[in-house]
């Protein structure tokens, strides 16, 4: 998932934040040319006087848009995330508490779903429903396989 271009004063560029979706790994351009990685979460991002500015890239748990860190200053590279969704993303990871690794694998689709969803346009509520939607439709898959595989395993 890219974040839209931001600008910061001292950076040659537009900054755009590539998150992989399924493992939260970041990648950092400037100006449409990749951004050297010079620790987990830090960057050099071209300077606009030459040489190179440090950028530590943050994220938030079940926040879509990393925050991107340049000489103390922290910059958004989305929209703030209202409490509610930022509650609501979660809920299918829930799953591993009853399912298991089965669970956790149908809750972290979910999760990574209502992140999707986050990210959208589209007003706050409608985004609570399809969060509360996709919640709802991870539990019946879960529970969909749960049966199918526990009447193939000990058939009555």
């Amino acid at each position: 998932m890219n974040t839209e271009p931001i600008s910061i004063d001292g950076v040659a560029g537009p900054i755009v934040v590539t998150t992989n979706a399924f493992w939260g790994r970041t990648a950092v351009t400037v100006g449409g040319v990749p951004a050297p990685r010079t620790g987990k979460r830090q960057y050099a991002l071209s300077a606009v006087a030459g040489g190179a500015v440090e950028a530590t890239v943050r994220s938030a748990f079940a926040d879509p848009y990393p925050t991107v860190e340049v000489n103390g200053v922290q910059h958004r590279t989305g929209p703030s995330v209202p409490v509610v969704l930022r509650v609501l993303a979660p809920l299918p990871i829930l799953l591993v508490a009853v399912g298991g690794a089965l669970g956790g694998l149908i809750g972290a689709l979910g999760f990574v779903a209502n992140l999707a969803d986050a990210r959208t346009r589209t007003p706050s509520v409608v985004k609570a429903l399809i969060m509360v939607g996709v919640s709802v439709v991870a539990y019946v898959v879960w529970l969909a396989i749960a049966v199918a595989v526990r009447g193939a395993v000990s058939p009555s």
